[in-house]
Formats: structure tokens, C-alpha cells, sequence
């Protein structure tokens, strides 16, 4: 079951996004050689490029909540014991869980309702374009269920029987 989790989540968020980035990268490049060289700025590209740069953004946050490399406020956090690290760390991520869980299901009906709005340039419906939002919101809650699992583990003193995950490019 974890081998699977972990294929599924790879392939958002790192085959997904790696190919979302590749798209940008291509946008932007055709975008600027259309405007600066041919003297034709294409609404398409543009359009592409922002909704690309979007999807990048939301999929890169839910990798790095993956493996815990967002940049936080942790002064106070350090000088605390490994067990008060590991509780505050249950905490913030059972707050995250139960703000996210309030939130999905608006969510997901905001973006199903927007499927009769068509983007101006790329004329695909709206809701292709923000189903970035809610598939960040389920990826962030499996991270903080997993996050939860392993360090309420490690906080009652029955550690895991294998490593957490280490970045991919480590």
C-alpha cells in the first residue's frame, strides 16, 4: 500500500510537475521570441505560461510539505526537546489537516461550478485550469496524515521500522 501511495504521489508531484515546468519553460521561450523577434505577442502562450506557473507553484508546495522542506519561523522550535519538537509538529499538522479538510469540498465545488467559464485565450473550461487548488489541498493532507502517523510513532517512543523519505535528488 505504500508503494503504491508513494507511485501515485510521485507521479503528481514529480513527473506532473516536472512536465508543468517543461511547459512553462517552452511558454515562456515561444512567448518571448514571438513578442521580441516575430513583433506578435500570442494571448495563448501568455495564458499558457500563468496557468503553467500556477500549476508548478501548487504542485512544488505539496513536494516540499513531502518532505518537510518549507521554510519556517523555527528559533524558538530548536531550543525546545526532540519530544515538544515532535508534539508541535503533530499539532500544526493536525490544524493543517482539519483547516484543509474545511476547505475541500467548497473547493472542489468552485472549481466543478467554473466548468462553464472558458479561459479568453485557450478556450479549455476554467476548471482544468484551477483543479491545481484542490489536487495541492488532497496531496497536503496524505503528507499530513503520513507526517501525523510517523510523528505520533516517534513521540510515544515506537519509532518507524523504515527510514521517512529523502529527497529524490540526494
Amino acid at each position: 500500500m505504500n508503494r503504491v501511495l508513494n507511485r501515485i504521489l510521485d507521479f503528481f508531484e514529480l513527473y506532473l510537475a516536472t512536465a508543468v515546468f517543461i511547459l512553462l519553460l517552452a511558454s515562456v521561450s515561444v512567448e518571448v521570441f514571438m513578442r521580441y523577434v516575430l513583433n506578435e505577442p500570442s494571448p495563448k502562450f501568455f495564458e499558457l505560461t500563468i496557468y503553467s506557473y500556477v500549476w508548478t507553484i501548487y504542485l512544488g508546495a505539496s513536494l516540499a510539505k513531502r518532505y518537510n522542506q518549507h521554510i519556517r519561523f523555527d528559533i524558538i522550535n530548536r531550543k525546545l526537546p526532540p519530544k515538544a519538537r515532535l508534539f508541535i509538529e503533530v499539532v500544526f499538522d493536525c490544524l493543517l489537516l482539519v483547516i484543509f479538510g474545511i476547505v475541500l469540498v467548497p473547493c472542489i465545488e468552485y472549481t466543478i461550478w467554473n466548468y462553464r467559464i472558458m479561459a479568453s485565450a485557450l478556450q479549455i473550461p476554467w476548471t482544468y485550469l484551477l483543479l491545481c487548488y484542490p489536487l495541492f489541498i488532497l496531496l497536503v493532507m496524505i503528507h499530513c496524515l503520513r507526517s501525523i502517523y510517523r510523528n505520533a510513532r516517534a513521540l510515544f517512543g515506537r519509532p518507524l521500522t523504515t527510514e521517512p523519505e529523502v529527497l529524490p535528488w540526494q
